[in-house]
């Protein structure tokens, strides 16, 4: 007697254009909202701007580095794993920190916006070589 289970279906390279856009789509913003706060943050300005773009950071951009960076996380949710990694991630960086006695916000945010930039634009290096190069959904999905 053999167990045959369904073939679950994938959101790797195999699907066609529209998670691609997606995914996409909330990099870029990702990275948008980032190089903003950053400027607002370089330039001292202050106010509504500077408050809404932090929340947005705090809340979206760190997590969307690891979730486009880990596809099996997007299957779950393009928009609500970001979340919980930032949550999580931001936490844990500001708890350390304390710990550490080095409890300088606009020193770890400099860092944070750096790391996630950087993971982003791995993430979206990573995807569009998997898709250039025809890898099955399978093998796409293990990196």
């Amino acid at each position: 007697m053999s167990l045959k289970l369904p073939i679950a279906e994938t959101r790797g390279p195999a699907v066609p254009g529209r998670a691609w856009q997606v995914g996409d789509a909330l990099d870029l913003l990702a990275a948008l909202i980032a190089v903003a706060l950053i400027v607002l943050v370089a330039r001292g300005w202050t106010g509504p701007p500077r408050v809404l773009l932090a929340l947005g950071f705090a809340f979206f951009v760190p997590g969307r580095a690891i979730v486009t960076n880990w596809r099996q996380t997007a299957d779950w949710s393009e928009v609500g794993m970001p979340m919980l990694f930032s949550l999580a991630l931001l936490a844990l960086v500001a708890m350390v920190a304390l710990w550490a006695h080095y409890w300088h916000p606009l020193g770890l945010f400099q860092v944070e916006a750096g790391l996630s930039l950087a993971g982003l634009g791995i993430g979206m290096v990573r995807r569009h070589r998997r898709r250039r190069s025809g890898v099955d959904a399978r093998q796409a999905e293990t990196w």
